[in-house]
């Protein structure tokens, strides 16, 4: 008995040491494949423009393998135009630029995400109805099993009270934080993103548009659509140890 114990423990140590000397992630960044860039705040912007509208990205950071851009668009031609992300794409290549797509990869749509978030919350929502069925349930229950311990001597009345009421109030709490976080994701995503406007002349946009990753490519070209031509950015991808 001794042994099997010392040799789990051995077992749960190692396993802990191995977990902890891990090597973290390294850190993937997208380069401008260019020395004409802007800057601004530490934070470099390829800039490029046809038919009189102007497109500054900058690449911010890779986040659960999605690649964040910033993006400032402007138009100063005589036209309005449509700004569509979903219209926004790239193209990956590897070291000796062979492609790594089959297809262009497209940007993910704000519309998609906030739909998807708005059927959680109404989701979210017919379960804390569910909940306080449950609540009311439990305050019915509490009082019958009130009148029967004074009744009878069964103390397994105190225990459907009790967990009843218990499990209802966690779940209530759960739901209700999960309820605010998915009110601050949807807010991010109609406030902070790209989405689709039809950008009048002389006037500019700003915000986010999230693209999802391919980490082992080497090249990254961004496809930007203007009527029927297309601007083109190139990103070189790096990978740097995060020691």
């Amino acid at each position: 008995m001794k042994t099997k114990l010392t040799f789990f423990a051995m077992a749960l140590i190692t396993l802990i040491f191995f977990q902890s000397c891990s090597a973290p992630k390294a850190i993937v960044k997208l380069k401008p494949e260019t020395e004409e860039v802007k800057w601004l705040f530490g934070q470099s912007f390829m800039v490029d423009s046809l038919y009189g509208v102007i497109y500054e990205v900058g690449f911010n950071r890779i986040v659960d393998n999605q690649y964040w851009f910033d993006f400032h668009i402007t138009n100063r031609s005589n036209m309005p135009i449509l700004i569509d992300p979903v219209n926004f794409a790239y193209l990956a290549y590897d070291s000796l630029l062979n492609a790594q797509t089959t297809v262009p990869v497209q940007a993910m749509n704000p519309e998609d995400e906030l739909l998807t978030i708005d059927q959680e919350l109404a989701y979210n929502k017919s379960r804390a109805k569910n909940h306080l069925g449950i609540s009311i349930l439990a305050a019915g229950v509490d009082i019958a099993t009130g009148i029967a311990t004074l009744n009878d001597d069964n103390p397994h009345n105190d225990y459907l009270r009790t967990h009843l009421y218990d499990a209802t109030q966690a779940g209530a709490i759960e739901n209700a934080i999960e309820t605010d976080n998915l009110n601050v994701l949807r807010e991010e995503w109609a406030s902070s993103t790209i989405r689709r406007t039809t950008l009048e002349s002389n006037y500019s946009m700003h915000g986010k548009v999230f693209f999802k990753a391919l980490p082992q490519a080497r090249y990254i070209k961004l496809l930007l659509p203007v009527d029927d031509q297309q601007i083109e950015m190139n990103f070189k991808q790096i990978q740097q140890s995060s020691n």
